[in-house]
C-alpha cells in the first residue's frame, strides 16, 4: 500500500550466493540494495538475480534463472472524520454546516440518503422534517490515497434516551450499577469473564486492568472494558460475556410493583440511533451485539423484553440507526396474544448485513431472516405503540477469544454521543 515504509526483500539460492534484486516497473516501485520502495498505484514486478560463481565450499556454480514477483501496489486507505450533531431539534434551527476532514486533505462531500427528512447544497444541511437524517461524507480519492466515505446519522426532534454520562460515577474497576447519564438515567456496565475467579457473571475491583469502566471527561464517551492478558487466556473451557444498560431519563429501576411509566413512548418514530464502539480483535472476531429494548409492561412481576442483533459494521465507533421494526418481543412475560420469538434460536442467527467496507450489502439476506419471526416483532411494535420504553442493553454473548492483539483478547464495548428514538 503507498505510503508504507521501504520494505526489506530477502531471497535464497540454492548455492548460498548473494541474491541482488531490481524493479522492472520503476514508474511503480524502486528498488535500491534489498529495499523496495512503492512510487505510486499499479502493478509492481520485482526480479531476483543471482550471477553465479565460486560458493563457500569452493563449487563453481552457473548463473540462476532470474526469478520475478509481481504484486498489485494499493493506494493507501484513508479516514475521514465527519462528526455532525447527533440530534437536532427544528425549533432551534432549520439547518446545519456540515465539516469534515479526510488524510488525503482533499475536498469532502456530502449527500442527503435521506431526501424526505433533509437536503444539502454544498456544505449547509437543511431539516425538512421529524426523523432520521442520513448523510454520507465523501472524499474522491488521488493518487496515492483511494476513494472514502462514512455515513453518519442526524436525529430530527427525537426521543431522547441519553446524552452523555455523569463523570463522577464514571470510572472505576469491575462491574458497576451505581453510573448516570447526563439526563439522570442509571446506567449498568458489566464486563466478566471466567478466568478472573471474582464472582459468578459479576466482575469485581480484584482485576482494574482487566475489567472496568470509564468515562470520558467531558462525559460523552463510556466504555465497558474487558481485556484479558493473552498469558492468562485459558486453553479450556472458557467464557465471557460483557453489556451495558441505560435507563430512560430519570429511570434508575422498573416499578417492581406494575407497568412503569415515564419512560419514552414511540409514537411516529422508526428507528433508535446510537454510535457504538468495539475494538479491532472484537469486530475481527466477527461477534455480534445483541440490542434490548426492555419495556414497562409488567406481567407477575415480569417485564416484556425486545431484541434484535447488531453486527458491528468497523472497528472503533461507527453509526448506527436501527429500524424498530426489526426487533422482536423475546419475553412475552406470558401476556396472551403476544408472541415471541428465541433470542438463541432465532435473533443471534441472524446474518450479518454488512461487508468489509460497512455497507449494507448483505440486508436482502438479514430482511428475510426477520421475515422468519415476523409475528413477534408485529407483538413488539404494538406494545411499543401503548407502552413505555424503559431500558436499553448492549450485550455481547460472545467475547473475543481468536484475535488477540499484541497483549490481549479485548471484548470491550463502548458508547458515545447521543441514543435517540427518532
Amino acid at each position: 500500500m503507498l505510503l508504507d515504509p521501504p520494505t526489506t526483500l530477502s531471497a535464497t539460492t540454492s548455492s548460498g550466493l548473494e541474491v541482488t534484486f531490481k524493479s522492472s516497473t520503476p514508474d511503480y516501485c524502486t528498488v535500491a540494495g534489498n529495499k523496495l520502495t512503492l512510487v505510486k498505484a499499479g502493478e509492481c514486478r520485482v526480479v531476483a538475480t543471482q550471477q553465479g560463481g565460486k560458493s563457500a565450499d569452493g563449487v563453481q556454480w552457473a548463473p540462476a534463472d532470474d526469478v520475478s514477483q509481481l504484486f498489485n501496489v494499493l493506494k493507501h486507505t484513508q479516514q475521514i472524520a465527519f462528526a455532525p450533531p447527533d440530534y437536532v431539534l427544528s425549533k432551534a434551527t432549520t439547518s446545519v454546516t456540515l465539516t469534515a476532514t479526510a488524510e488525503s486533505k482533499g475536498p469532502v462531500t456530502f449527500t442527503a440518503d435521506t431526501p424526505a427528512n433533509c437536503s444539502i447544497t454544498g456544505d449547509q444541511l437543511k431539516l425538512l422534517g421529524k426523523g432520521t437524517c442520513a448523510v454520507t461524507a465523501t472524499q474522491a480519492g488521488n493518487d496515492t490515497y483511494a476513494a472514502q466515505s462514512t455515513q453518519r446519522f442526524i436525529a430530527v426532534d427525537p426521543l431522547l434516551l441519553a446524552d452523555g454520562f455523569d463523570v463522577a460515577t464514571g470510572n472505576g474497576a469491575g462491574s458497576s450499577s451505581d453510573l448516570r447519564t447526563a439526563q439522570g438515567g442509571g446506567v449498568a456496565v458489566n464486563p466478566w469473564d471466567s478466568t478472573l475467579n471474582s464472582g459468578w457473571q459479576w466482575c469485581g475491583s480484584d482485576r482494574p486492568d482487566w475489567c472496568y469502566h470509564t468515562v470520558s471527561s467531558d462525559g460523552k464517551t463510556l466504555v465497558s472494558a474487558l481485556e484479558v492478558p493473552k498469558a492468562n487466556f485459558p486453553t479450556g473451557w472458557h467464557t465471557g460475556l460483557n453489556q451495558i444498560d441505560i435507563f430512560a431519563p430519570g429511570k434508575t429501576a422498573f416499578n417492581g410493583g406494575g407497568d412503569t411509566t415515564g419512560g419514552l413512548r414511540v409514537t411516529t418514530e422508526t428507528s433508535l440511533g446510537f454510535t457504538m464502539g468495539v475494538p479491532q480483535g472484537l469486530y475481527a472476531a466477527g461477534k455480534p451485539v445483541v440490542l434490548y429494548l426492555d419495556l414497562g409492561k409488567n406481567n407477575g412481576g415480569c417485564n416484556v423484553e425486545l431484541a434484535t442483533l447488531v453486527w458491528p459494521r468497523a472497528p472503533g465507533f461507527a453509526a448506527y440507526n436501527i429500524p424498530l421494526s426489526n426487533f422482536a418481543v423475546t419475553n412475552n412475560c406470558g401476556i396472551a396474544g403476544v408472541t415471541a420469538a428465541s433470542v438463541d434460536d432465532n435473533i443471534r442467527k441472524l446474518p450479518n448485513p454488512w461487508d468489509a467496507t460497512g455497507m449494507p450489502t448483505n440486508i436482502g439476506a438479514f430482511n428475510t431472516a426477520l421475515d422468519g419471526f415476523k409475528d413477534a416483532r408485529t407483538s413488539a411494535m404494538t406494545l411499543m405503540g401503548s407502552s413505555d420504553i424503559v431500558r436499553m442493553r448492549l450485550k455481547l454473548f460472545d467475547i473475543n477469544d481468536t484475535n488477540p492483539g499484541t497483549a490481549f483478547y479485548s471484548s470491550s464495548i463502548g458508547l458515545t454521543g447521543a441514543i435517540t428514538i427518532q
